[in-house]
C-alpha cells in the first residue's frame, strides 16, 4: 500500500513522535513503537541522516511547534487515560486513532481498545504490526469507519463494546479536519455509547481572529499542506464554542486548557526552546448525568 492511499496526516502525526523519541530530551511521550509503526518511505528518512537533513528538516524548521503539539496532546490524553484507568475504566475508544501505538506499548493491560478510522489506515497499520508482532494484541480491535457518512453507533455493536460500562474516549488531530455538522452528530454518537462519567480528551484550534501574527503565519502553513494532501482544516472553535457543543451533545467540561496553560504542564521547564502554537487547545470532557 502506498503512502498515497492512507492518511499523509496520520503518517505525519506518528512521524513527528518517532521523530521526537530518537531525537528529542527530555522526552515529553515515550512512543518508542511510532518509529516501526510508521514504516518507509518515512521512517527511512527519520534514519539516514542526509536523507533526514535533506527532507524532514526543512518541513520541521517550518512546523516545529505544530510537531511539539502533536507529542504534546498524546502526552496529555495518556496522563489523562492513566488516572482514569485507576479509578475502574476498563475501555479506551480512540476516533481517528491513525498510528497511535498505546494499545501496542501496553499489551498486557486489561483495558479493551478499540481503534476507528478509515479502512485504507488501518490497513496498514494491520500491515505493520503483522509484520513485527505476527498478530494483533488480544485487547486491540480495529474499526474501519468514514466519519462524514457513518455514526459510531452504527459501528461498534458487536465488536465487543460495552455501552454499560465506563469508557475513555481519544479524539486528536481530527475535529478540524472535519465540519461542524459531522462534529456535533458524533458527540451525539459518543453520548449514546458512553456510559454516564465517561470521559473524552479532545483538541481543536480557536479562530484566525484571534490567531497572533506568527501564529496565523504558521497555521497557513498547516492548511496549505492539509488541503494539498486533500485534508483541509474545516472548523475552528473557541472555548466558548467547544463548552457549547459539549453541553448541548450531553458532555461537561472538565477542563480546557489554553496554549499558555498547556505549555507550563508540558514544556516550561524545557531549555531546547521546544513550543506549541498560541491556536491550540486541549480538552477533557465527562458525560452528564442527566437523570
Amino acid at each position: 500500500m502506498s503512502l498515497e492511499s492512507k492518511s499523509k496526516t496520520a503518517q505525519f502525526a506518528a512521524a513527528h513522535r518517532a521523530y521526537h523519541f530518537k531525537y528529542d530530551f527530555p522526552l515529553i511521550l515515550e512512543d518508542s513503537a511510532a518509529d516501526w509503526l510508521l514504516g518507509p518511505p518515512l521512517s527511512t528518512i527519520l534514519h539516514i541522516a542526509p536523507l533526514r537533513w535533506l527532507f524532514w528538516r526543512p518541513l520541521l524548521a517550518k512546523v516545529r511547534p505544530i510537531s511539539a503539539f502533536v507529542v504534546v496532546r498524546s502526552r496529555y490524553t495518556e496522563d489523562v487515560l492513566k488516572h482514569f484507568i485507576v479509578n475502574d475504566c476498563h475501555q479506551y475508544l480512540i476516533l481517528g486513532a491513525g498510528l497511535d501505538s498505546w494499545a501496542l506499548r501496553h499489551k498486557e493491560s486489561d483495558v479493551s481498545v478499540f481503534e476507528l478510522d478509515r479502512p485504507t489506515t488501518q490497513q496498514w497499520k494491520k500491515t505493520r504490526i503483522l509484520s513485527r508482532l505476527g498478530a494483533l494484541p488480544s485487547h486491540l480491535v480495529l474499526i474501519p469507519i468514514d466519519f462524514e457518512h457513518e455514526s459510531i453507533t452504527d459501528v461498534l455493536p458487536g465488536r465487543g463494546f460495552n455501552p454499560r460500562s465506563k469508557v475513555f474516549v481519544s479524539w486528536l488531530g481530527t475535529i478540524y479536519y472535519l465540519t461542524h455538522r459531522t462534529i456535533t452528530e458524533t458527540f451525539e454518537s459518543l453520548a449514546k455509547v458512553c456510559s454516564q462519567g465517561s470521559r473524552m480528551a479532545i483538541d481543536y484550534f480557536q479562530p484566525k481572529s484571534i490567531m497572533t501574527p506568527a501564529d496565523l503565519q504558521l497555521f497557513e502553513i498547516l492548511d496549505k499542506g492539509g488541503t494539498r494532501r486533500g485534508e483541509p482544516v474545516r472548523t475552528l472553535l473557541n472555548a466558548e464554542d467547544m463548552e457549547k457543543m459539549l453541553h448541548d451533545t450531553g458532555f461537561r467540561v472538565v477542563e480546557d486548557l489554553s496554549a499558555s496553560e498547556i505549555r507550563q504542564r508540558y514544556t516550561a521547564q524545557r531549555t531546547d526552546g521546544l513550543d506549541i502554537p498560541g491556536f491550540a487547545r486541549l480538552c477533557c470532557a465527562e458525560r452528564r448525568n442527566d437523570g
